[in-house]
């Protein structure tokens, strides 16, 4: 009993902590790792059988792979090219950057996409005289969105299969479609509240003027970049051959952080003029993998106390009705998301959500996967809820108030929370479709 209570406490601790942020998160994890460690309530042995070296190796796979296509300029060849695709059109830049945003996150990480989409929209919608602020916000909402629809899009989904061993066709099938939904519901929505600024103006003389001078400065950009032929062919190859080393890695039996890991490799070895290993080095966020270290031992210490189970028959105490539960887990998921980092909540959720399937009630129910796909939809979506419900929202808002766009906290919650509410009203109405087909 006083080892259960004992851990309760550093488990609420470490939530407090990382949600008052006073303190960097990975030295609150860290530290709590070391005082479980230290005081024998999870011994070292199991402090490292505890951490998940998959999900470690899946993200800092990523982060080389992602660091590698950001030296050759791959990204900012890109952001370029939708620039002219949009040719200066409110409308076409508001779904074409929506749209490229989604798809993007799905397979880079949520900062790492604002951060290539963001600057040139603003230098864009300011170029045509318009205020930015709209579509900065749905960028941001769609970075988050389109990070559920994949197995690497998000850190919550990338813990998700390391630890359940669904694989990325799985995410794919189950996720893609309600996240096209909600891109499409989120749109719609931002386009509805700024319908004054998100129109076409084709018959503007003043804005045709403007436009075509943004679209010249873009080409002479373009040129000026300059990325030889062989370096896009190569950089695309290369992150082609990833992405179908995820989705075949089901059949070849390749551990995701393997072909993660695999594909960086494979940039430093085709570039090794372009590329030196330290440069890539730098760029991998280390903090954020001592922070999933810590609270993998964290969660492992919750577990061997015992309250997971606790936490597990709670659940099954509230209903065992596994659609009511369904609702519940995807509706807590995205409350507390958007108020906390979801991390610390999935990594809690994932074992506990484990014991239901294994061991308690649903174990022998035909739809209990469904109960993963609840957690994915809620964690993540729900981030969008406010202006720090995801490192996406923090980071993309600091971006434009550096370029003098300022999106307040308020301002962020009145086009957040709609929105948020109505990506998880459509991933209910998808899950009880799931659940009753």
């Amino acid at each position: 009993m006083f080892e259960q209570v004992a851990v309760a406490l550093v488990l609420v601790a470490v939530f407090a902590g990382i949600a008052l942020e006073k303190i960097d998160k990975t030295i609150i994890a860290l530290a709590a790792a070391v005082l479980l460690v230290v005081t024998r309530l999870i011994s070292f042995e199991q402090a490292i059988h505890a951490i998940d070296f998959n999900t470690i190796g899946l993200l800092l796979g990523m982060m080389l792979l992602v660091a590698c296509l950001y030296e050759v300029r791959l990204f900012e060849w890109i952001s370029l090219k939708l620039g002219l695709a949009t040719g200066g059109n409110p409308v076409l830049i508001f779904a074409v950057f929506s749209v490229a945003t989604a798809v993007i996150s799905a397979f880079l990480d949520n900062v790492t996409t604002v951060l290539i989409i963001i600057p040139l929209a603003i230098a864009l919608v300011r170029g045509i005289g318009l205020d930015p602020k709209s579509f900065v916000l749905c960028i941001i909402f769609q970075s988050n969105i389109g990070g559920t629809a994949t197995l690497i899009g998000d850190p919550p989904n990338i813990m998700i299969g390391a630890k359940t061993g669904l694989t990325f066709l799985q995410f794919v099938q189950y996720l893609t479609l309600p996240c096209a939904l909600c891109v499409v519901v989120a749109m719609l929505l931002i386009r509805r509240r700024y319908a004054n600024v998100i129109r076409s103006r084709a018959r503007v003389f003043g804005w045709l003027f403007m436009s075509n001078l943004l679209l010249e400065q873009i080409r002479r950009q373009e040129q000026k970049l300059n990325i030889p032929r062989a370096v896009l062919v190569k950089s695309c190859v290369i992150f082609g051959i990833v992405l179908l080393g995820f989705f075949t890695h089901a059949a070849t039996g390749l551990n995701p952080a393997v072909v993660a890991i695999g594909g960086a490799v494979l940039m430093l070895l085709a570039f090794p003029r372009e590329l030196e290993l330290h440069h890539g080095l730098r760029r991998v966020e280390w903090g954020t993998l001592l922070f999933f270290a810590g609270l993998f031992i964290v969660v492992g210490a919750v577990e061997q106390a015992g309250l997971l189970k606790l936490l597990a028959h709670g659940l099954v105490s509230l209903t065992d009705n596994l659609w009511v539960l369904l609702l519940i887990v995807l509706w807590t998921s995205a409350i507390l998301s958007a108020v906390i980092d979801n991390i610390p909540f999935v990594a809690v959720m994932i074992p506990t959500i484990q014991n239901l399937i294994t061991e308690g009630p649903f174990a022998q129910h035909p739809k209990a996967q469904l109960l993963w796909w609840a957690l994915s939809l809620g964690a993540c979506l729900g981030g969008n809820g406010t202006q720090i419900g995801a490192s996406a929202n923090v980071i993309g808002s600091a971006i434009a108030r550096s370029a003098g766009v300022n999106i307040s906290f308020g301002t962020f919650a009145r086009e957040a929370l709609p929105t948020t509410f109505a990506t998880i009203v459509v991933s209910a109405l998808y899950l009880t479709v799931l659940y009753v087909w």
